[in-house]
């Protein structure tokens, strides 16, 4: 299993998503309510261990497609946000955290910053979006012997 499928399946199951609405990778759709999962650039291993272990992080952006026609939207999209970042924090602390591949094993899922309005469309909608990590250990890959 992949990473970026790993985390769309963990945050298909947070419970304030709109109900029906999908969960992208790497898309998003332009009429309200859309979500989607984008990865971005960053450090990839953070630390690496005698064992030949790492530990490692995964940078994504958890973006939605939202109505801005008025201010109440926009604040409910901005309340949606910092729920999701509160539940994000939760999760970690509860110790339930995304299942991932062979070798690998979440250590922590969290926002590293404040949803906010990524981008204006030009009509009543906008992207929202917030940045967030998993972080993860990844054992040493077994070494393939040869012949």
């Amino acid at each position: 299993m992949s990473l970026i499928s790993a985390i769309q399946t963990y945050i298909k199951a947070y419970t304030s998503l709109k109900s029906g609405a999908p969960v992208w990778v790497d898309y998003l759709g332009s009429s309200p309510v859309e979500y989607s999962i984008v990865p971005l650039p960053g450090t990839r291993v953070l630390e690496s261990y005698i064992t030949g272990a790492t530990l490692r992080v995964y940078p994504f952006a958890f973006q939605s497609m939202e109505s801005t026609a008025d201010d109440l939207e926009r604040l409910g999209t901005q309340g949606f946000f910092e729920a999701f970042a509160d539940w994000l924090e939760q999760q970690t602390e509860n110790g339930d955290l995304p299942i991932l591949g062979a070798g690998q094993t979440a250590d922590s899922i969290e926002a590293a910053g404040w949803g906010y309005l990524f981008q204006q469309g030009e009509s009543e909608t906008g992207v929202y979006q917030i940045q967030c990590a998993l972080q993860y250990k990844q054992e040493p890959l077994e070494e393939e012997s040869s012949s």
